[in-house]
């Protein structure tokens, strides 16, 4: 008992405005902040221990029938702020993502648009390309392998005439550069030999 007795005479000496006035205004700053923050569901407890606290409070100052008025005042504050609470929250104006954000802030100016592109000459050709006709060594060549693939050949000279007929056949019909001439030699050559060894 001694212990309330001593809590009672200490929370007495506790001046008249912290009760009164410093108490409700924590509230209230309370409900306010947690209405800003978005934290309602703190608010109850906060509510409850501010209000029991200042019942008790005030009871160790003011008079039985004064408590009662005062609880109920501040208990009413309480209710007041926790329908405040239940308002909904100013909307908050959206910055976009953080990637955004920093588009934004390092894009610099646009570009300029590329200027319009000027006339052009029309293309004046120096000199008109004419269709290459082949060879007369590759027409020469291919005539000779058709012959000798209508004679009975050895399977060896067979398969070296039909080489030599697709390599002649792949470099008709196009310009042939000085490597390609040089096969078309190498490959008149070899179809010689084979005309020779059967005397066409």
């Amino acid at each position: 008992m001694e212990i309330f007795l001593n809590i009672v005479e200490l929370f007495s000496h506790i001046p008249a405005w912290v009760p009164l006035l410093l108490l409700p205004a924590l509230l209230f700053a309370l409900a306010v902040l947690l209405f800003l923050a978005g934290g309602r569901g703190a608010y109850a407890p906060a509510a409850c221990v501010l209000v029991a606290l200042g019942t008790a409070f005030f009871a160790c100052i003011g008079e039985g029938s004064a408590v009662l008025v005062y609880a109920a005042l501040f208990a009413a504050e309480a209710g007041v702020l926790r329908l405040a609470l239940c308002l909904p929250r100013p909307a908050r104006r959206t910055k976009g993502s953080r990637e955004e954000r920093i588009y934004q802030k390092f894009r610099g100016a646009p570009l300029a648009p590329p200027p319009a592109p000027e006339a052009q000459p029309a293309k004046v050709c120096c000199f008109e390309e004419t269709p290459s006709e082949q060879p007369p060594e590759l027409e020469h060549a291919l005539s000779l392998l058709a012959k000798l693939r209508r004679r009975k050949l050895a399977s060896a000279d067979r398969l070296e005439a039909d080489v030599l007929q697709r390599t002649l056949s792949a470099l008709g019909n196009r310009p042939l550069t000085p490597s390609e001439k040089d096969t078309v030699n190498d490959c008149l050559a070899s179809v010689l030999k084979l005309t020779a060894k059967y005397k066409l």
